[in-house]
């Protein structure tokens, strides 16, 4: 049953995504303030979708953790494909740094690059972190927020990574707050996997970490507070029998 249910979201899924893409069409002829409805309504679709073909409920804490002035990186642990739209209902005027490959995807690139997400090449090396930081400045500056992964990938749960850099790099640089992120959304929607398990994904937002740390100590301050974070997570599929 669970299989059925899980194919039967896939399908739904897929279906009403296109439909979305068609009927905001328009949107990318307009002013981008038109354009990012259409990251929201697909995060509640999804969000509903999921609830009612899968069992899957999401659970928000520490929103009072968001800094009131928009311009600040949310940097999230990643276990699975919720990730890329969950944040767009909690999160105003979002973007993503994301693979140029992502790019190839049948309306999808369109809309990424009218939102103002940021396309690079994950090998280009020094001349793509330039690039990419003064796009990145630039967003902030005009008021919207980053979702990164400090991981690079999706993980699964119980299993750590090394923390890119990179997110090190834009918080020096950049000089604003970051919001750390911790969830247990893998165990509902594994990695690399149709079958979604009915249960309550917990999504954490923790204290963020003020602007003015040196690059190292901050980047082993994120991991430190993400990974103890994931810990005390409560698990999904206890939440949901409560």
């Amino acid at each position: 049953m669970i299989k059925f249910r899980s194919l039967t979201f896939t399908l739904v899924f897929y279906l009403t995504t296109l439909f979305l893409f068609i009927v905001m069409l328009p949107t990318l002829f307009m002013p981008r303030r038109w354009a990012i409805w259409f990251p929201i309504l697909w995060t509640r679709l999804t969000n509903a979708l999921l609830r009612v073909f899968c069992g899957v409920r999401l659970r928000f804490e520490g929103l009072e953790n968001l800094p009131k002035q928009n311009g600040y990186i949310v940097a999230s642990k990643h276990q699975s494909a919720l990730e890329t739209t969950v944040f767009h209902r909690i999160v105003p005027n979002t973007f993503y740094v994301l693979k140029r490959e992502l790019m190839l995807i049948p309306f999808a690139g369109f809309y990424f690059l009218k939102v103002g997400c940021i396309p690079i090449n994950r090998g280009g090396g020094a001349k793509t972190m330039r690039s990419m930081l003064t796009h990145v400045q630039k967003r902030l500056a005009e008021g919207m927020n980053l979702i990164i992964f400090p991981e690079g990938t999706r993980t699964a749960p119980g299993t750590k990574k090394p923390y890119s850099p990179g997110i090190a790099f834009l918080y020096e640089q950049c000089k604003v707050p970051v919001v750390p992120v911790a969830l247990n959304s893998g165990y509902c929607w594994p990695k690399n996997k149709i079958v979604k398990y009915p249960g309550t994904v917990t999504i954490r937002f923790l204290k963020p970490i003020a602007p003015g740390m040196e690059r190292r100590a901050f980047l082993q301050e994120l991991q430190r507070r993400i990974e103890e974070a994931q810990d005390t997570l409560p698990n999904p599929f206890e939440t949901e029998k409560a």
